[in-house]
């Protein structure tokens, strides 16, 4: 059912892997995940979460959290978010309805349907294109980070058949459209506009890497060449010199850069490429593929710059004015 206006409260139906991937001491990016555990916790949401979820993330932290490593910071933001969650049993017509969705994990039909029969806004989840049941919704999530989907329902009131719309979201994209999720779902997944797009990149490789890009954006175009330490700074650089011609952006750090392993089948199969970037207190993450790997890496970072410019609303810089 389309919502007809901004709720006051979100509803929303968490996976477990929210919560496990907070465990991963031995990986840089568990602070990040702790900080995404600590901001969904902080959010006006009524939390949902399967019978299996809820046993999942308690047993992984009952066998994984008392490791050495796991600190007072990371407790309070795992405990802090589950103890707000409820428990959804599973019942009859929950199984029943797992059974009709188009979606091949056995686990994920579980949640869908969980979702449907609570009546629960969106899925969070981390792997949100787990969902796909069309190369459409596949596209949503890896461009977007979020899509909808629609399951036929019975309205209590009149009796007829209307669509139940059930967003499934990434954790990041979650944050960032919160305050939207009473719009019209059909109006979000309208496409984003293209701020910046790469036109060109030539890399050389030796004791320290230099990349040369064409990037257009503006109305405009600019060719820099720029150095560093590994391919992916000198990329990050040069997007960023050019970037910050035309844009008051904060700075920007990296927090989280890697491969699906999913994408990793042969040699000449297409990489996928996932980029985290901290911007000001926000987290920002989207993703490319490409059979380049250097190609996909800048082709995701790009997008990222255009999701921080889209959600920033920012206004390009006055150079007329500048001494």
């Amino acid at each position: 059912m389309l919502p007809s206006k901004l709720p006051t409260i979100c509803t929303a139906l968490l996976t477990a892997n929210v919560f496990q991937n907070v465990l991963a001491r031995h990986d840089p990016r568990c602070e990040y995940y702790t900080n995404l555990l600590q901001r969904l916790a902080s959010r006006p949401v009524q939390w949902y979460i399967t019978a299996l979820d809820w046993n999942l993330a308690q047993t992984s932290w009952e066998v994984f959290g008392r490791e050495v490593g796991v600190d007072e910071t990371c407790w309070d933001a795992y405990w802090g978010l589950f103890n707000q969650v409820k428990v959804a049993p599973f019942g009859k017509s929950i199984w029943e309805l797992s059974g009709e969705l188009q979606i091949g994990n056995f686990y994920d039909a579980l949640r869908l349907a969980t979702a449907s029969d609570q009546n629960v806004s969106v899925i969070v989840t981390q792997e949100p294109q787990q969902f796909a049941r069309s190369i459409v919704d596949a596209y949503r999530a890896q461009v977007d980070g979020y899509f909808y989907i629609a399951l036929p329902t019975i309205c209590p009131d009149t009796g007829n058949e209307i669509e139940q719309y059930i967003g499934v979201f990434s954790v990041g994209a979650f944050l960032l459209n919160l305050d939207n999720l009473g719009n019209d779902p059909l109006t979000m997944q309208l496409p984003r506009s293209q701020i910046f797009q790469l036109e060109s990149l030539q890399m050389t490789v030796g004791d320290e890497s230099e990349v040369t890009i064409l990037l257009r954006g503006c109305a405009d175009q600019r060719a820099v060449t720029v150095g560093g330490t590994t391919p992916f700074e000198a990329i990050q650089r040069a997007i960023d010199q050019v970037v910050d011609e035309w844009y008051d952006m904060p700075i920007r750090q990296l927090v989280r850069f890697w491969s699906r392993p999913s994408t990793l089948t042969g040699a000449d199969s297409p990489v996928e490429i996932v980029v985290g970037v901290e911007c000001g207190d926000l987290n920002f993450e989207s993703s490319a593929c490409s059979g380049n790997f250097i190609r996909a890496a800048a082709d995701a970072y790009v997008k990222v710059i255009n999701l921080i410019c889209e959600h920033l609303k920012l206004q390009v810089r006055d150079k007329e004015i500048e001494i």
